[in-house]
């Protein structure tokens, strides 16, 4: 197998102005694209074609596999640990510093299904348990502030392999995004609660499982834009159970089916989002000082936002920064319950 990214490969620029971070990663612009079944380097038979995997479902090598996590060839951030070649953290003069932090694939399927609706359940549900896995291993390391998993879907959302993945990515620093939303929970506040109650009371919510609420936001970005949020106040992603990963699993599909029949051929994006890691060592140089325990609100939940590419980004969108939107959130919601 080659050797990992050369740490000085993925670099972290930041806009003057706006303080934007911009990841520069040349070796995205390697990522493959399909061309035939035995170049796939996510089927079973094909493990030769991909870094050796981190976890895998069964644990036991003896059995075939359903879901494997491995590390991303063509990453947009490198671990300095694994690196041949670190390089320091510092930031240059020049405003940009090496982009440090773990970037992993999670290969859902053996088989070469191109839609999650097709993955056998089993599978499904091993490869959240795997994602859960992996952040609660990196939630241990003092070198790393945040970590999240997101799919793209389709090649209009960034999909370069049709083969069933997801990306698990964790890093140095909290992106803005988090820090927004925990700033919105601020002091006793319990925003979730308040979202969910809004939900109900305004017919927002499309699904639910015993432990978790499929609900349109109040300010969705696309046409049935769809979050699932947990019934109870939890920031992290990998503390939760066995049944509530398997709950999330189940009610992704379910509303990925939904968002399909309403609006067939939609490709789609997902991220799940979670509080900082609960570690904290002090200042990371060149990343800032790490969130210490206690700076999540109290109420505040991890949660995954589902947003389905049905409207293009155009000029208003990439400019100003906000969005517009063809169908109200209730309209959105009436739409995806009734099929």
């Amino acid at each position: 197998m080659s050797e990992p990214p050369d740490a000085r490969s993925c670099q972290i620029h930041v806009d003057p102005l706006s303080g934007r971070s911009v990841f520069v990663a040349p070796a995205r612009a390697q990522c493959p694209r399909e061309e035939a079944l035995d170049e796939c380097p996510f089927c079973a038979g094909n493990e030769h074609l991909t870094p050796d995997e981190v976890l895998r479902s069964p644990a036991d090598r003896t059995l075939p596999w359903g879901a494997r996590l491995i590390p991303n060839r063509y990453p947009i951030v490198v671990d300095r640990r694994s690196s041949p070649t670190p390089a320091a953290p510092a930031a240059t003069a020049a405003g940009h510093r090496p982009a440090h932090g773990v970037h992993d694939v999670i290969v859902e399927s053996p088989r070469h299904d191109r839609s999650i609706l097709a993955v056998e359940t089993p599978h499904w549900r091993a490869s959240w348990e795997l994602a859960r896995q992996r952040l609660a291993q990196l939630a241990l390391r003092d070198d790393l502030v945040w970590g999240g998993v997101f799919k793209n879907s389709g090649r209009a959302a960034g999909a370069s392999l049709d083969h069933v993945h997801s990306q698990l990515v964790a890093l140095d620093f909290v992106p803005p995004p988090i820090v927004a939303q925990l700033a919105a929970g601020g002091g006793d506040r319990d925003p979730f609660s308040r979202i969910i109650a809004a939900a109900e009371r305004e017919q927002r919510v499309v699904a639910t499982s015993t432990d978790l609420m499929a609900l349109v936001p109040p300010a969705p970005r696309q046409p049935l834009e769809t979050w699932l949020v947990p019934r109870q106040p939890g920031p992290w992603f990998h503390d939760a159970g066995p049944s509530v990963v398997a709950g999330l699993a189940d009610l992704v599909r379910e509303i990925v089916a939904r968002i399909e029949r309403a609006a067939p051929a939609a490709e789609f994006n997902w991220w799940l989002h979670q509080a900082p890691f609960r570690t904290s060592s002090g200042p990371e140089p060149g990343a800032g000082r790490r969130p210490r325990e206690g700076c999540v609100p109290p109420g505040w939940r991890w949660h995954l936002e589902i947003l389905p590419r049905i409207s293009p980004l155009a000029g208003f969108e990439l400019g100003i920064g906000c969005h517009i939107v063809t169908l109200s959130p209730e309209a959105s919601a009436r739409r995806l319950r009734a099929i």
